[in-house]
């Protein structure tokens, strides 16, 4: 359970100009309406999102315009939909900063950090929360908007520690959040907030201490008002409470909880923690000799990886592809400068050349004969892989390729964690078939072998190597396997 319930996300709304006010109070009207949908059936609200959208630009109405891009890119956020929600965030970061809007140029940057930090690039995850609380912390300090928006920001931290495997940090950032709810002055915005908080340290404290992760799920429900409806943070809850009764081997306890936790998923749409959710039922029913039941969240399992998997390749692609595009913005300002310098520098030698007398000019002749330094990148190759996997694992692998189980590829990514990134590092523009082929390549399958499982001809296989060489510029005198090693 990675993920942790956001912290409120408060909207404000505001009111037309005279000339279309009216037409901009229905506007805002629907959106505080599509609002309050999200929090009961995100699906739903989804729906609505587009033409909203679209009628706030065709009012010029640029607040409701950033509210809903906002809105569509936590949607994506709760579904686990990666590649969507950095396209969105690009949108909302772009759009923020027309608008010079800090607010939600901070929650792009939030959003971008989950995205970055997903698919384990930490450091830069990192950098754009510090971002978002530096445009933060030049606002107003007294505004309810940006104090959430802080919350927000040591949510998202406290959401890559775990992605680091770092639980001790991140239940440090929420308690940090608990603390600043007490300034809360609202008794009832207090409890909600609390309430969100202490859903999240329960959700974090499972892999700590489980009778604490119950404590804090239980103190959550305390704080959640009876008429407010259940939502992420309660589904976190239900679904800690069942990891609990599932420890203490109270099996049906726990099946009643985690069930509640999918009646919740059922009726809101939201996806996070879901597949902690089934693989916790998967075992429970394997426990109890329940083989239906087993079968069924096993292959549930895999249709939630399969489809995080897809999600994450394509926005793995995205993210190489920004960060390309920012190396090279980066690298043509500083090639700029240095021709700059050079030019400068240029200029004061011809200057000197001038007004020196003959002999300084041989001076300076003999002192500038050296050629001068050339600035060049050491680009220092990855030593080629030894490492080698276990029999067992190997012949996993070779069982789901045999009975063709598309969940092969996310076994081979828990052995082979980085193999994608690092080979989309060397060409984002691969497709997945081609990215799943190299996978073929890196356990040592043979042409035969890899025409045997995947059931295609001797000679497709020997094309489809011959196009990876060309994509990647292998040499000819470079064996294609010993190639593939190194990633």
């Amino acid at each position: 359970m990675r993920h942790l319930g956001r912290a409120i996300l408060l909207l404000i709304f505001i009111i037309g100009s005279r000339g279309n006010a009216q037409t901009k109070k229905d506007l805002e009207n629907k959106v505080i309406a599509n609002s309050k949908l999200f929090k009961t059936n995100i699906d739903k609200a989804y729906i609505e999102l587009n033409s909203l959208l679209k009628e706030s630009l065709q009012l010029k109405d640029s607040l409701s315009e950033l509210k809903i891009l906002d809105r569509k890119c936590r949607y994506f956020y709760r579904k686990n939909t990666l590649d969507s929600l950095i396209i969105c965030s690009e949108k909302l970061q772009k759009k923020s900063s027309e608008y010079h809007n800090a607010y939600y140029e901070a929650m792009s940057d939030i959003y971008m950090a989950e995205t970055y930090s997903m698919n384990e690039f930490h450091d830069k995850a990192i950098s754009y929360l510090s971002s978002a609380y530096d445009l933060l912390q030049k606002e107003n300090p007294k505004s309810e908007k940006i104090f959430y928006a802080k919350a927000n920001v040591l949510s998202s931290f406290a959401n890559i520690y775990l992605d680091k495997n770092e639980p001790r940090n991140a239940a440090k950032k929420v308690f940090e959040e608990i603390h600043s709810g007490n300034g809360i002055k609202d008794t009832e915005e207090r409890k909600r907030f609390q309430y969100l908080n202490y859903s999240n340290l329960g959700n974090i404290y499972t892999r700590l201490d489980i009778d604490s992760a119950y404590r804090y799920a239980m103190t959550s429900i305390r704080f959640k008002a009876q008429n407010f409806p259940d939502d992420q943070s309660m589904m976190i809850n239900y679904s800690v409470i069942g990891h609990y009764f599932k420890d203490k081997k109270n099996y049906q306890a726990a099946i009643s909880n985690f069930h509640k936790a999918l009646h919740i998923n059922k009726i809101n749409g939201t996806d996070l923690n879901m597949s902690e959710v089934y693989k916790s039922l998967q075992e429970i029913y394997h426990n109890l000799n329940i083989k239906d039941s087993a079968t069924f969240y096993q292959n549930k399992i895999k249709e939630y990886d399969l489809q995080a998997l897809s999600s994450k390749y394509n926005s793995l692609k995205e993210v190489i592809n920004r960060d390309k595009k920012e190396e090279k913005k980066s690298l043509k300002n500083y090639l700029i400068w240095i021709f700059i310098g050079l030019g400068a520098i240029s200029c004061i030698i011809i200057y000197f050349v001038k007004r020196k007398t003959k002999s300084t000019n041989d001076v300076l002749n003999s002192e500038t004969s050296s050629p001068i330094p050339v600035l060049s990148e050491t680009i220092l190759s990855e030593p080629v892989s030894t490492e080698t996997i276990l029999p067992e694992t190997y012949h996993h692998l070779i069982d789901l390729l045999e009975k063709k189980d598309p969940a092969f590829m996310f076994a081979f990514e828990k052995v082979y964690p980085k193999f994608r990134e690092n080979l989309l590092a060397k060409n984002a523009e691969l497709q997945l078939s081609e990215i799943e082929f190299c996978a073929l390549l890196k356990i040592q399958l043979t042409t035969k072998e890899i025409a045997k499982y995947t059931f295609v001809e001797i000679r497709t296989v020997q094309n489809k190597k011959y196009k990876l060489r060309k994509k990647f510029e292998i040499p000819t005198n470079l064996d294609i396997y010993t190639w593939i090693n190194q990633f």
